[in-house]
């Protein structure tokens, strides 16, 4: 076993039953110990995302940053002011803003630089913080804590299996995707295909873990895998753009928190979108 696999392992060790606690053991005001932590690993990684990859190639402005306040303005909505649509207000407000800013910022080059800035800027806006405010709304959802727990067992499981399948079975299948080479046809369809498989299997034996059927979980759990490994491979794309092997080195094994989190962050939506149609 290589160390770098002994070291991916140790830290997986130590964050999922962190997660997992969380989720079940504090699962007060709607499980905001949780949403803490979505709300603390979107900062790092949108922290990453401008310093550690855009910043390679881009001057982006502070304004990127502001995607931080998505997740925080979900939460206090949610527990305090109720307005519908009120993510996409301040969404478009942020937008704005960045707009003003690149009208003062864009006169130091004489503007050659604005449209790459700008892009670079709405991009950091909405990725990871827009995604990851589905991991808030998540939290507010009637299933309870198996919601968050089945997430982050398909997305956790889809990684896991993906890259085991890709070991034993994908020598000679790799090279499909340019940005992420070492990604192989074995891996997707064990990530995607074998983890909602697992899930649905889990469900026939555990019903009670969500009052729905298991063909609905199957229709759940793939989408959400493929998501999933959408996320991983966007993000290889932008650090293969910037040049970057990794979005910094804050977690152990794994490189940056928005290497932990690009999974994560794109299923989100799709996952909490089929959770409210078929719960």
């Amino acid at each position: 076993m290589s160390s770098s696999l002994k070291t991916r392992i140790i830290t997986a060790a130590v964050a999922l039953p962190i997660l997992i606690c969380s989720t079940v053991f504090l699962p007060y005001l709607d499980h905001l110990a949780f949403a803490i932590i979505i709300i603390a690993v979107n900062a790092i990684g949108t922290w990453e995302l401008h310093n550690n990859i855009l910043k390679k190639k881009i001057d982006v402005p502070f304004t990127g940053y502001l995607g931080m306040l998505l997740p925080v303005i979900e939460l206090i909505n949610n527990h305090f002011i109720h307005i519908d649509g009120l993510i996409a207000f301040t969404l478009a407000a942020l937008l704005g803003f960045a707009f003003l800013v690149e009208v003062i910022h864009g006169a130091k080059d004489n503007f050659n630089g604005s449209i790459e800035r700008i892009s670079a800027t709405c991009l950091t806006l909405c990725y990871p913080s827009l995604f990851m405010v589905y991991g808030i709304r998540l939290c507010f959802l009637h299933p309870g804590p198996n919601a968050i727990l089945i997430f982050l067992g398909i997305v956790f499981g889809s990684d896991s299996m993906a890259y085991f399948s890709g070991m034993l079975f994908g020598k000679n299948n790799k090279g499909l995707v340019k940005c992420s080479p070492n990604k192989s046809i074995a891996g997707f369809i064990g990530g995607t295909l074998g983890i909602s498989l697992v899930m649905t299997i889990l469900l026939v034996f555990f019903p009670n873990m969500l009052n729905i059927a298991p063909i609905n979980m199957f229709l759940i759990a793939l989408p959400t895998a493929i998501f999933g490994t959408c996320g991983d491979l966007f993000e290889s794309m932008l650090k293969r753009s910037a040049g970057v092997k990794d979005a910094g080195v804050t977690v152990p094994g794994r490189g940056g928190m928005l290497d932990c989190i690009d999974s994560i962050s794109i299923a989100l939506p799709i996952f909490t979108m089929l959770i409210e149609i078929m719960v």
